[in-house]
């Protein structure tokens, strides 16, 4: 009711107060909307054709330890089981003597142009050397008429024949799967609510006493991949980030003080590599504690992912945009708005131990006609396993603006905890 008392009054410039509203009502959809989706996209484990069964495999070590379980997937260092008894564990190529499957896998390298050409992808049977692995494929052939039983004319089985084995040494392999999980993702067909990850964080804080306050966060931290799986080449990902904070303190005899910060912003990425892509920017923010009653970003521009693994992600982007801004009226001076051509350079870590994750991003921005403009924006979260999906967040954002509206300060630092919820 916060929200909506204080959208009811005069205090904010008109532009801000259809933008609070709009933004409040994104929010509530993205909070309903992806919490939905995320329940369907948990995978589900493999099952046999039976449907009830599941498929046991043994990994033999050189040291003679057995674990029984199901192989998930594998890069040319270490190999991820599944054990009925271990849990989930990562274990070296080098210290695994035997892989026992009934499984065909695909062997993905690390050299081939287009991972979804599975052509060019080795699939079979796989057998596990010190420093190589071996692929043994299963070739379907149709039989002849001469190859036929007189008794079954109109027989049309298919049968199947060993090929060719394909040595692959480790050094090479970028991906190792179960050839049912590969075909089923080269051929998926991805709609807008699939791929979707990340976290819904919210948290408040109320003072009842001579002075009343009431201070309401929420902030969210979304990304679609597509293909859904990191052992495919990237082609599209859009990351969506949403923060809004709020709040009211009334003490008698003073003037009411408010809070009100919120920021939106959306990118979409357009891989033409495996590192390289193209980048549409755009953004909104409001800053009530710096007078900016809106600041509006429309821009496109270049990224790499410069470190890519399962725990690690660094990313830099450039780009070149248009920037509105407006600032409100004071008492001595009038409304100021800008129109800036500029450019922004952005970096961005995340970094996993375990189910802990830390994220950063700092972005400044540079333009062109009009020097004094300058602004910067950093932010970092550090996320806590609570119990299941739900974690405990710790959040910093620091907004820089060189030359606010006059009697304001340059930087507006927020520091934030509450309970944060993982899609997946």
């Amino acid at each position: 009711m916060l929200i909506l008392d204080r959208l009811q009054t005069n205090r904010f410039h008109p532009v801000a107060r259809k933008m609070q509203v709009c933004t409040a009502a994104v929010a509530l959809v993205l909070f309903s909307g992806f919490a939905a989706s995320a329940q369907s996209a948990v995978k589900q484990p493999p099952k046999s054709k039976g449907g009830t069964a599941e498929i046991k495999e043994e990994l033999i070590f050189k040291n003679g330890d057995r674990l029984t379980g199901l192989l998930l997937n594998s890069t040319g260092d270490a190999i991820k089981f599944k054990s009925d008894l271990a849990g989930e564990v990562t274990v070296k190529w080098e210290n695994v003597k035997e892989l026992k499957s009934n499984r065909d896998f695909a062997v993905i390298p690390k050299d081939i142009q287009d991972s979804r050409n599975s052509a060019e992808v080795p699939q079979g049977m796989i057998k596990i050397g010190e420093k190589s692995i071996a692929v043994t494929p299963n070739v379907t052939t149709k039989p002849t008429p001469d190859e036929l039983p007189a008794t079954q004319p109109g027989q049309e089985e298919r049968t199947s024949k060993v090929g060719l084995t394909n040595d692959i040494p480790t050094s090479k392999i970028g991906f190792v799967v179960d050839d049912a999980s590969y075909q089923k993702e080269i051929h998926r067909k991805i709609d807008w609510t699939s791929g979707w990850d990340g976290n819904i964080t919210t948290g408040s804080t109320a003072i009842l006493s001579t002075q009343n306050s009431l201070t309401v966060t929420v902030a969210a931290a979304l990304k679609r991949s597509v293909p859904t799986v990191s052992w495919l080449d990237p082609k599209l990902r859009t990351l969506l980030d949403f923060n809004l904070s709020t709040g009211k303190t009334t003490q008698p005899g003073e003037p009411d003080a408010y809070t009100n910060i919120y920021h939106v912003g959306v990118e979409r990425d357009e891989y033409f590599s495996r590192r390289g892509y193209y980048l549409q920017v755009t953004s909104f923010d409001h800053d009530y504690s710096q007078g900016l009653v809106l600041q509006q970003v429309y821009g496109g521009g270049i990224g790499a992912t410069l470190v890519k693994t399962e725990k690690r992600e660094f990313d830099v982007t450039a780009d070149l945009h248009y920037e509105g801004q407006q600032f409100n009226a004071t008492a001595a001076v009038p409304e100021l708005n800008r129109h800036l051509v500029g450019s922004s350079l952005t970096e961005t870590y995340s970094r996993k131990w375990g189910k802990i994750r830390f994220d950063e991003k700092l972005s400044a921005s540079l333009a062109w006609n009009d020097e004094s403009a300058f602004s910067a924006v950093g932010t970092s979260s550090l996320k806590l396993p609570v119990y299941k999906k739900l974690g405990f967040s710790v959040s910093v954002i620091d907004n820089f603006l060189n030359d606010p509206q006059v009697g304001y300060n340059r930087n507006s630092l927020q520091f934030s905890t509450g309970f944060s919820l993982s899609l997946h």
